[in-house]
């Protein structure tokens, strides 16, 4: 597996050949087969039935060093601790004396590779105001990457800025006629 990685890493790769070999990747985090009995196995490699942690210490540690650079205005010794601790148990090397929108830019990226595959992806962009921009971004990513990008990620419908937040059910607006529709609804 290492020598198909390296090849489809390779500035000369096929375009092809590496689209149909990321195709067959998945999570390693979610591969329970080393663990699972053979009744309780994934349906593919998508689809699996693992329990999904709701909220973890990496996720609180996160957003506590968010919350702290925001509120702030610059990144505190608590919030570099914060970030600090989450890197410390990847094996990254720590951060220090970045300015707050380093720091800010770090955390994204630190979320992104920390919580990968576990369902905070969306409300993390939609919180900064960036979901549309990053949809696009990534569809245009896919696109050379995954065989089937064009027809299994139809990112085109969902780029629009209205798909940020989702509509108001009719049924709670008309309960509660203060309620202003999200925008594009």
């Amino acid at each position: 597996m290492a020598g198909n990685f390296e090849m489809a890493m390779a500035e000369d790769a096929k375009g092809d050949w590496r689209k149909a070999f990321n195709s067959a990747l998945n999570p390693g985090k979610w591969d329970i087969m080393k663990y699972a009995k053979k009744d309780n196995m994934l349906i593919d490699a998508n689809v699996s039935n693992v329990n999904w942690y709701l909220l973890r210490y990496a996720d609180v540690l996160l957003l506590y060093a968010e919350a702290l650079n925001e509120s702030t205005g610059a990144p505190t010794t608590e919030a570099y601790n914060a970030l600090n601790m989450v890197r410390r148990r990847a094996g990254l090397n720590e951060l220090s004396g970045l300015t707050p929108e380093q720091f800010r830019q770090a955390v994204r990226d630190e979320r992104s590779h920390e919580l990968a595959f576990e369902g905070h992806r969306r409300q993390d962009l939609t919180r900064w105001g960036i979901y549309v921009e990053t949809i696009k971004n990534t569809y245009a990513g896919l696109a050379e990457w995954h065989e089937d990008a064009p027809d299994k990620y139809q990112a085109g419908i969902y780029t629009a800025e209205k798909h940020t937040l989702l509509p108001i059910p009719q049924r709670d607006k008309d309960l509660m006629p203060k309620f202003i529709q999200n925008p594009g609804w």
